[in-house]
């Protein structure tokens, strides 16, 4: 029991020298009898809390000045003490030390930092850290808390709260990084810190790549660049320095690989996002898991390799070799050891296919049941996409449209088709200098794709009916070019019996010679076939199926092609 009493009496004897310091020192000037008064106070605080004896006497002022104000400045502890401001100022180290110990906590006022400091000199604040107050209380020694991280995401944890103390003015920029590179240290068996350490960083560098990984556990989305700057950095010159690293490429995490640019519909909407090596490094094993979810999101922009259905095709001798040997050169195995050649050979690794030819002669098909042969997702761009009713707003939907598909390519083990069907209105010649806004946005429009296509890594096939209003630019980066010509008199009789199950042998080759359709209009005919039959129960006559292709070989003008016209020989 006296054992107890004793402790408690301890306890109360700590608080009450705090209590007697503060009291003394209040406007004393810091004289020396002052201090000679409490030598006694001051040695056994100094003693338990292991720090100086002037840094006693801030401690016990900070703490007194506490109870009735949220935080401390300079001008409220030159008025407790009885001195100038200036001569406070001398003591800012002692300040800073405690601040490190974590015994004080350090605030800079909210409204000062959004102005990067402004005129006030007397923008910081301080308070007692609450642990290190309890440890008076108790009369127990005052340890920082180490925090423990297990894990990576653990680890995200407490750095999302270290961001939320410095925006909220807790720690400097200074205290920031100190507390990040202590942190990782202290948690140097974790695979994340054991990759981050194969990277010489800058710690600003670091703190930026941090921030960004934090940001992508919690929402799984790009991190807008200027918005991340603003948060780092109160200083408008390093802002803007920065800001042009990323923008010419040369920032340390863009030339890590960590992280990519992407571009948003507006300057201020500019994206960092993780790489698929920055998303190794953070998730390690459970990066399948995470990046799976993240792309179901836009799946819907996606047609799935998986999801498409078999389906025959009838081509000319030339145009089936020519298929086949782009379906070859696309089966992942066959293109892994392409883009190898091509690199060893310093060329462009892209692979550029331009599909031509009249409508419905199986060009987009022909996309789509190569993709499912070669196991490999379609990112269709129709038109509508890359054309905005905003001025300007064209340039960046396109930019956009690369910018994804980079990031789809990134993250996938098989990388995507990019299929600009119908291309015509893309691909077609520039227009000349001095024409309508219009004109020169589509002109902007094709530079833009004209310069990704020279910088593709990956695969862009487009499709289109007017070659004759193909740019020449445009041809010339097309590695493969593949002519659709209409199915000759075999071909259409193969796609007659393949569309229409019940149709006589005989009757597809009298069709077949007598109208030269596509496998396109052939299709539609048979879907006519086949809406007749649900309607009345019985399937169309010969004469009413070869009304049907009168109807469907109608040219434009409309004027009707009918009769024994001239039939193409196969090739």
């Amino acid at each position: 029991m006296k054992e107890k009493n004793n402790e408690k009496e301890t306890n109360h004897d700590l608080l009450r020298c705090v209590e007697k310091i503060a009291l003394d020192i209040k406007t004393s000037g810091l004289s020396k009898e002052m201090l000679l008064k409490n030598e006694r106070e001051l040695k056994k605080l100094s003693d338990f809390l292991e720090i100086s004896q002037m840094q006693v006497v801030l401690f016990c002022v900070i703490f007194t000045v506490n109870f009735g104000s949220c935080t401390v400045d300079l001008e409220n502890i030159a008025d407790y003490i009885g001195c100038s401001p200036v001569s406070v100022v001398s003591y800012l180290p002692d300040l800073d030390s405690m601040v490190e110990k974590k015994l004080l906590r350090r605030q800079v006022e909210n409204n000062r930092r959004r102005r990067g400091g402004g005129g006030n000199l007397n923008n910081i604040e301080f308070y007692v850290n609450r642990d290190a107050f309890e440890s008076l209380r108790k009369g127990e020694k005052f340890i920082s808390k180490k925090i423990e991280t297990p894990d990576v995401y653990s680890l995200m944890v407490y750095f999302e709260g270290v961001f939320q103390n410095f925006h909220n003015g807790e720690y400097t920029i200074t205290e920031l990084h100190h507390e990040i590179l202590s942190t990782l240290n202290r948690n140097i068996t974790l695979a994340f810190v054991k990759e981050l350490r194969k990277f010489p960083m800058e710690i600003e560098d670091l703190t930026l790549f941090i921030l960004i990984c934090s940001e992508y556990l919690d929402e799984e989305e790009p991190v807008n660049l200027l918005e991340a700057i603003k948060y780092l950095y109160t200083d408008f010159s390093d802002r803007m320095r920065v800001r042009k690293e990323f923008i010419k490429g040369t920032h340390a995490l863009l030339k890590y690989g960590l992280v990519m640019l992407e571009e948003g519909q507006f300057k201020t909407e500019r994206h960092v996002m993780l790489t698929d090596l920055g998303l190794e490094i953070l998730l390690q094993g459970d990066k399948d898991i995470f990046v799976t979810k993240t792309d179901k999101k836009k799946s819907s922009d996606f047609i799935i390799a998986s999801d498409i259905q078999e389906k025959k095709l009838y081509f000319s001798g030339k145009e089936s070799k020519n298929l086949d040997f782009l379906t070859d050169t696309l089966k992942p195995e066959n293109h892994s050891n392409l883009v190898g050649r091509l690199k060893d050979a310093g060329m462009r690794t892209g692979v550029t296919v331009l599909l031509y030819g009249s409508p419905g002669t199986g060009k987009t098909e022909s996309v789509y049941q190569i993709a499912r042969k070669t196991g490999r997702d379609i990112r269709m761009i129709s038109i509508s996409e890359t054309k905005s009713m905003w001025f300007g707003e064209s340039e960046k939907l396109i930019k956009k449209v690369f910018d994804e598909y980079r990031r789809r390519v990134e993250k996938s083990k098989i990388a995507p088709i990019l299929l600009f069907n119908e291309a015509d209105g893309i691909f077609s010649t520039r227009k000349k200098i001095g024409s309508s806004s219009v004109d020169q946005t589509e002109n902007a429009i094709q530079n833009i794709i004209l310069q990704e296509m020279e910088d593709l890594n990956g695969i862009l096939i487009a499709t289109t009916n007017l070659t004759q209003n193909l740019d020449q630019a445009f041809e010339r980066r097309f590695l493969y070019k593949i002519c659709f010509e209409k199915p000759g008199s075999e071909s259409r009789v193969k796609i007659w019996l393949d569309k229409v199950k019940t149709i006589p042998v005989d009757d597809a080759e009298k069709l077949s010679e007598r109208f030269e359709l596509s496998g396109g209009q052939i299709e539609n005919i048979a879907r006519k076939c086949i809406l007749k039959q649900a309607l009345y129960g019985v399937f169309p006559t010969f004469d009413e199926v070869e009304s049907f292709c009168n109807e469907e070989q109608m040219n434009r003008n409309g004027i009707q092609k009918i009769g024994f016209s001239y039939t193409s020989k196969e090739i």
